[in-house]
């Protein structure tokens, strides 16, 4: 379970206390039922994206607070966000993945969804996305969750598809793979853990 899914229900959790309200009073204030609440701060249920904007938005908190970023809170006043008005999920993972230069199997490499979670996310032309989808997607091709919420546009980074694909895949080598790629760019091998035999990995 990502950990800012987990970090979610206990920020709601957290700001719901620090309100003095019940979780029926909570619910209320942000538009929706106690038992959607309970499950939100029990983490038996995953917010949509849009969700979180929402109640970022009623709560006078940044998203990055509610999914439990550590830092001083931002109040979402701070925010200037350059929403599009048809910031469908779809479209923006569409814009974003062509600006990278990926297609479909090259999305399917670096993010590690299936050929039928992409497509369906093109073709069944997905408004919303479930935060953990949203989060998986910021993680391996490394955009802000801004950005698929439609608070804030995509920049391109300086670095292109497949050296970021190589970049992932070496996260993911063993420490045996890592060496013969370090090897080959003439870069120190990293050391084992104690009792490890590196060339077994």
């Amino acid at each position: 379970m990502p950990e800012q899914y987990v970090a979610f229900g206990e920020r709601l959790r957290q700001l719901r206390k620090e309100s003095g309200l019940s979780q029926e009073e909570f619910a209320k204030q942000l538009g929706t039922s106690k038992q959607v609440m309970s499950r939100y701060e029990t983490n038996q249920r995953a917010p949509k994206i849009t969700i979180v904007r929402e109640y970022a938005e009623k709560l006078g908190v940044s998203i990055d607070y509610l999914l439990g970023d550590s830092g001083d809170e931002v109040s979402y006043a701070d925010f200037h966000p350059k929403r599009k008005k048809d910031g469908y999920f779809y479209k923006i993972f569409i814009d974003v993945t062509t600006k990278m230069g990926l297609d479909i199997p090259g999305i399917i490499r670096v993010t590690g969804l299936t050929d039928n979670q992409v497509r369906t996310i093109i073709f069944r032309q997905m408004k919303d996305a479930p935060l953990p989808l949203a989060l998986r997607l910021s993680d391996t091709l490394g955009v802000p969750l801004e950005v698929w919420t439609g608070d804030a546009l995509y920049t391109p980074v300086d670095i292109t598809a497949e050296a970021r694909e190589v970049a992932l895949a070496y996260d993911r080598a063993s420490t045996k793979d890592r060496n013969t790629a370090r090897l080959a760019l003439d870069l120190l091998p990293l050391s084992a853990p104690a009792g490890v035999d590196i060339s077994e990995n």
